[in-house]
């Protein structure tokens, strides 16, 4: 795999888990080859299986221990329903009204408004047709375009070699535990109460 490396700074595309939250759970340790477009699912008590493909833009510092999320694009799909969502996020700090442009390759340019800023980021929520989902398996990249709080615009590039691969599979299949869904019950308290002393 090859990276483009700018000032130290590598530009790379991780696959990650966004499940359910804003929250960032990378799918790779340090010294592990990043999967792209990873697909992770979780089944819940009636039967009802979520699945999220996700990839990720990420810049990293090593030396400095930096790692700073760009941009990430997930798709969920539902069992129970036909319908499937796309969700982007990009940095926070940006110009909302605006909303976000997105494009397949040279097809139709898309706005989305933005739906949720989390303290990082900011997140567009879409609504997929079939059609959609068929450029993006045919497609080379995915451009985001949006306004930085200054006005000045900015344009993220996200691969989809290996959309296709991650979309198809059967997936990673998650406990509810593992995906954060189920709070782990929490262990009985000591009793610290003194007790007497025998007579």
């Amino acid at each position: 795999m090859s990276f483009k490396t700018i000032n130290n700074v590598k530009i790379l595309g991780v696959a990650f888990a966004l499940l359910m939250t804003g929250g960032i759970n990378t799918a790779f340790a340090a010294d592990e080859k990043p999967v792209h477009w990873l697909k992770r699912c979780v089944t819940d008590s009636k039967s009802i299986r979520t699945c999220l493909v996700t990839e990720a833009i990420i810049l990293e510092n090593k030396e400095k221990k930096i790692r700073i999320q760009l941009a990430s694009i997930r798709i969920q799909t539902v069992s129970s329903s036909k319908s499937r969502t796309m969700f982007i996020q990009v940095p926070n700090r940006i110009l909302l009204q605006p909303g976000l442009r997105f494009q397949v390759d040279q097809g139709k340019t898309r706005v989305a408004p933005f739906s949720i800023c989390y303290e990082k980021a900011c997140e567009s929520e879409v609504d997929l047709s079939t059609d959609f989902i068929n450029q993006l398996k045919k497609g080379n990249q995915v451009t985001l375009s949006f306004l930085q709080f200054d006005g000045k615009p900015v344009t993220i590039k996200v691969p989809l070699a290996g959309f296709t691969v991650g979309y198809n599979s059967k997936g990673v299949e998650l406990t509810p535990e593992q995906a954060g869904l189920v709070v782990p019950a929490a262990k009985p308290a000591k009793d610290d109460t003194p007790k007497p002393l025998p007579e």
